[in-house]
């Protein structure tokens, strides 16, 4: 797996800080290896599907993951989402499991078993840019723009949040619970903001290829059906190849081309489970 970059953001070392001078550091380090491994488990998954995400930033609410990408099938985003909440939940239960085996253990690792818990059921909220947000924009981009999809998750991480929010408010008439206002202001914020990551990409389609071009890049031609869908596409694409798809109908002539090139711009155009003969034509 190539090596993956860990970028710590000036406000997480304030947040870092305080904790530490309100004796929290046990606490800190737990969170800190469980959202490290959580993201290092998305990075794996992705390097496996044949993607590359390969920088992971440290931030006051938790951490992201990020790369030299912008691009996923449907069914690759799903499992790369779910596969950080998994190993959390993998390693609660692993915990706990010590916990029954050794007792004496629980005071030593009660913060972590707790921190992974907490993060896989918080990333399970259908909130982008969330692991839920992320499976259910996956689903919703396979019938509609994806584009599209995005805005009705962000109206729903917009209601999620004020939620949230108004929890916070009503906690201050009982024991107050900062933790609700900071994550509710967090999941506000991102879903009003742009998220440049919104999109990943494959490694295929959209890294660099010029360390293949320095001896030569394959020129390859790939019949297809119009009955395929457009996410399909990508499974053909390779880093080491340029790529043209001719399709075809069930009679073997040829109705239209798309250019590897092309790919990017069409999966913003249309829904990933667009016939290929809809796009052609």
């Amino acid at each position: 797996m190539n090596k993956i970059n860990i970028i710590i953001h000036p406000l997480f070392i304030v947040f870092a800080s305080v904790l530490i001078y309100l004796n929290y550091f046990f606490l800190l380090l737990s969170y800190i290896i469980t959202i490290v491994m959580h993201e290092y488990a998305h990075a794996f998954v992705a390097r496996k599907l044949g993607y590359k995400l390969n920088q992971i930033t440290l931030m006051p609410h938790g951490a992201s993951l990020s790369g030299e990408s912008k691009f996923f099938s449907t069914r690759d985003e799903v499992l790369v989402a779910i596969s950080g909440p998994l190993l959390n939940l993998i390693l609660a239960t692993v915990g706990c499991a010590i916990w029954w085996l050794w007792p004496t253990t629980y005071f030593y690792t009660m913060s972590f078993v707790y921190a992974n818990l907490c993060t896989a059921l918080i990333n399970c909220l259908p909130v982008f840019p969330l692991d839920g947000g992320r499976v259910l924009l996956a689903i919703l981009s396979k019938n509609q723009k994806r584009p599209v999809a995005l805005k009705k998750i962000r109206i729903l991480g917009i209601i999620v949040s004020i939620l949230i929010l108004l929890g916070f408010v009503i906690t201050l008439f009982f024991e107050s619970n900062f933790t609700l206002l900071v994550f509710g202001s967090f999941l506000l914020v991102v879903s009003i903001l742009k998220d440049k990551e919104a999109y990943y990409s494959h490694m295929g389609l959209m890294e660099s290829k010029s360390s293949y071009i320095q001896r030569g890049l394959k020129m390859r031609a790939v019949a297809v059906l119009e009955s395929m869908p457009l996410y399909k596409l990508i499974g053909s694409v390779t880093p080491d190849s340029l790529t043209e798809f001719t399709v075809i109908d069930n009679e073997y002539r040829v109705v239209g081309k798309i250019n590897e090139r092309d790919l990017p711009k069409l999966i913003e155009i249309y829904p990933a489970n667009t016939k290929l003969k809809l796009i052609v034509s």
